[in-house]
């Protein structure tokens, strides 16, 4: 039975999304989170963010690391643990916890639960990689909803998927019918996870993954039907222009990955260039937004 080894520091809830983007991609197996406490306010219930590895990791420089992230987000340098988990049956233990997503109509699954998608559901095959993007994330459950509400109401042809991760979104809207999909990523290392899940699913030739640096880079065709940009709240705000910019007369755009507290000043960003805000899904003190920009009104002609 293979032995793994552990560092974790504790966070409050606030910071956890943001510290896995900071932590960056690393020779880890995998990370988690757990709540420690609950407390009255949620974002400051403490929550420890563990990193396994598969060999013993080198403590010293793991300290350093976690430790200047935690820092550099103005929180105080929290402890940081070490050691040797237990032995026991990590692949089964992992497949528990890793357990079939229903979101909508979307059935996200590993390859341990193949054959259990209820009737009826869009069903993707996504097991654990090195990019963000599970399905179990509040933020990208709330995306999956909302893309499955937009998805029964409009026909969508061309979508874009922009920090695309594990491209669980780009692989949704195809199955969703989206004709086209474009799966944009600054990150190289997601963009390649994202194309090996979308030939996985067998969505080659409607799911296209590119490595992009902005809303409006030179290789994305739009305006879209449907623009999807499961981020940050900083992020959100500094690329409203952008991201607005590339919704098609008629279309939706779905925000996800702020905080309950970050939505007045996300929506406004938005409202500011000409959308209209038509949908909040809170999910765990997490929000995705949804907007529209409406067809412009006929003229009658005379």
């Amino acid at each position: 039975m293979p032995a793994f080894w552990f560092v974790e520091i504790e966070l409050p809830f606030a910071a956890l999304a943001p510290f896995e983007e900071l932590l960056g991609e690393t020779e880890a197996v995998a990370v988690s989170s757990y709540e420690v406490a609950p407390l009255p306010d949620p974002d400051l219930a403490p929550w420890r963010f563990q990193v396994l590895f598969d060999a013993p990791p080198d403590e010293a420089a793991w300290r350093q690391r976690l430790s200047a992230v935690a820092a550099a987000m103005g929180h105080a340098v929290a402890p940081v643990y070490a050691g040797k988990l237990p032995d026991q049956d990590w692949v089964r233990h992992t497949n528990k916890l890793n357990a079939p997503v229903q979101a909508g109509r979307f059935f996200l699954y590993g390859a341990h639960d193949a054959g259990k998608a209820p009737p009826g559901s869009h069903s993707l095959l996504l097991d654990a990689g090195l990019a963000f993007g599970t399905g179990r994330a509040p933020s990208t459950f709330g995306c999956l909803q909302a893309i499955d509400h937009i998805a029964r109401r409009k026909r969508l042809n061309c979508v874009l998927d922009l920090g695309t991760g594990s491209g669980v979104l780009a692989m949704a809207a195809a199955k969703a019918g989206a004709r086209q999909i474009w799966a944009a990523d600054i990150d190289p290392v997601a963009v390649q996870v994202a194309a090996d899940n979308v030939a996985l699913n067998g969505l080659r030739g409607r799911v296209h993954c590119l490595v992009a640096h902005k809303p409006h880079d030179p290789k994305l065709p739009g305006p879209f039907d449907l623009v999807v940009a499961n981020i940050l709240a900083g992020p959100l705000c500094a690329m409203a222009a952008g991201l607005a910019s590339q919704v098609a007369s008629g279309g939706y755009l779905i925000l996800s990955g702020l905080l309950a507290r970050e939505e007045r000043r996300v929506k406004a960003h938005y409202i500011a260039q000409g959308l209209n805000f038509t949908a909040r899904l809170p999910r765990e003190g997490w929000h995705t937004l949804v907007f529209r920009r409406d067809a412009p009104a006929l003229i009658a002609l005379r």
